[in-house]
């Protein structure tokens, strides 16, 4: 486990789990260790933000940069267990549509 987020592989897919708020702080650490992930050939990441209560723009950022690399190798990013708020805010800057994001049920 690192600060602030936990990696789990499951073969091809790379599970973060959020354990806490997506914001500058944590960007940097987490990019690293998702960078790491698919360097050792992770093809899709599914980000768990069950929670998460607050995403800033670097912490918006890093999905969309987490996306665009997976796209070019033909992977996918999935973001789940998402609450009203955080969807609201994806589908307002229109995201929802580059980044697969599901909501907590």
């Amino acid at each position: 486990m690192h600060e602030g987020f936990t990696i789990n592989r499951r073969d091809a897919l790379c599970g973060v789990v959020l354990e806490g708020d997506l914001t500058a702080a944590l960007v940097p650490g987490l990019q690293a260790a998702v960078k790491q992930q698919l360097a050792a050939g992770a093809t899709d990441v599914e980000v768990d933000v069950s929670r998460t209560v607050m995403l800033d723009s670097s912490g918006i950022g890093l999905l969309i940069a987490i996306g665009n690399s997976l796209s070019r190798s033909g992977g996918q990013i999935r973001v789940v267990n998402v609450s009203k708020d955080i969807g609201r805010l994806l589908q307002t800057m229109r995201l929802t549509a580059r980044l697969d994001v599901r909501e907590a049920s």
